[in-house]
């Protein structure tokens, strides 16, 4: 049975117990979540119905009369429910791998990952994929949400429902079975989602699909099905809570290991970093320093003479080369960090 409901255990020091300040007094009392095993949904509605209910959909029972509670007390139940979400994305790490190693297959192969959804699931698709580029150098991970660009700002319900608009989105895209596409809805349910999952496989593409239902009609969908059980929400149906912080941890997993595995990353380090701005620039010129020990002046030199390409100005300063060599040796490897690890060593770096 599926573990729900919290209960705050309020007293002298516990295991997992949580500070709080109490509500307008500045006491601090100790707070223990629990998750009992036994469901006490069942007392709110009668089983045929809870068979039909998304997970979304259903109620929290630890959060019933949610408006009669001080200020506090709302506040410990919300991050109580936030703690189920980490372990909840730790028990479907495997599926989560398999669909890593999906996308890393289709990018090494010169597809692409496009991130398909509505809603709240649809701007964590685009924030995810518009990070790709600043932070790992690639156009190659793309996002679609339903109702178009606008709807990342303003919302646009109604627009979850055209189960054909995806198909139309990813053609515009040209989807080729090259690509892979992740589906991602809380509730596994979502026309337009599950309309780009179908037009993906029609075209031979691979498919993810990230929910929090496991019962989803969306699992017959995705070659990779990944849902984590985060339960009710403690607003019934505000899956922009739990279900979409466990989607946002499994996006930042996918797309940074993926890109990981594609070696644009090198040891911890964004070498593929795109230096836009005086931080990146400053951050670029500290990644320098401490994989060749150049100075800080040498550095900004170099990063300067390789026209801003981090990679290039790495093994420019670790050799001793100009620019036009440094951009020869980078593709004669397979990756940019095998590269760069073949030219320091092969022994992970201490920094």
């Amino acid at each position: 049975m599926d573990r729900t409901g919290a209960l705050f255990s309020q007293g002298g020091p516990s295991e997992g117990a949580a500070q709080s300040p109490g509500a307008g007094h500045g006491k601090r009392t100790k707070v223990k979540c629990l998750f009992p095993l036994a469901s006490s949904l069942q007392r709110l509605a009668p089983q045929s119905l809870l068979h039909d209910m998304r997970v979304t959909e259903r109620e929290n029972p630890a959060s019933v009369a949610l408006d009669t509670k001080t200020t506090t007390e709302i506040l410990r139940l919300i991050n109580c429910e936030d703690q189920r979400v980490a372990p909840a994305v730790a028990r479907v790490l495997p599926q989560i791998a398999r669909a890593v190693d999906l996308a890393a297959q289709a990018l090494r192969e010169g597809g692409r990952m496009i991130y398909v959804g509505a809603g709240t699931s649809g701007r964590l698709g685009i924030l995810d994929a518009a990070e790709c580029m600043p932070t790992f150098g690639t156009d190659r991970v793309l996002a679609i949400i339903a109702g178009g660009d606008g709807a990342m700002f303003k919302s646009k319900e109604g627009a979850e429902d055209d189960h054909l608009q995806a198909a139309r989105d990813l053609r515009r895209l040209k989807l080729s079975a090259k690509d892979v596409v992740v589906g991602i809805s809380a509730s596994g349910h979502t026309p337009y989602t599950l309309g780009g999952m179908r037009y993906a496989r029609r075209r031979g593409a691979k498919t993810v699909g990230l929910t929090v239902n496991p019962a989803a009609p969306m699992k017959h969908l995705a070659d990779v099905f990944v849902a984590p059980v985060v339960g009710p929400e403690v607003i019934a149906g505000s899956s922009r809570m739990k279900a979409g912080t466990a989607q946002k941890l499994v996006l930042n997993m996918l797309s940074t290991a993926t890109m990981v595995r594609l070696g644009r990353v090198f040891s911890n380090w964004m070498i593929n970093v795109q230096l836009t701005n005086k931080k990146l620039r400053q951050r670029g010129q500290q990644i320098l320093i401490k994989a060749t020990g150049a100075s800080s002046a040498r550095a900004a030199r170099t990063l300067k003479a390789a026209g801003g390409n981090l990679p290039m100005a790495l093994l420019m300063l670790q050799h001793g080369i100009k620019r036009d060599k440094a951009q020869k040796l980078l593709a004669s490897g397979k990756s940019i960090a095998s590269v760069i690890r073949a030219s320091i060593g092969t022994e992970p770096l201490s920094h």
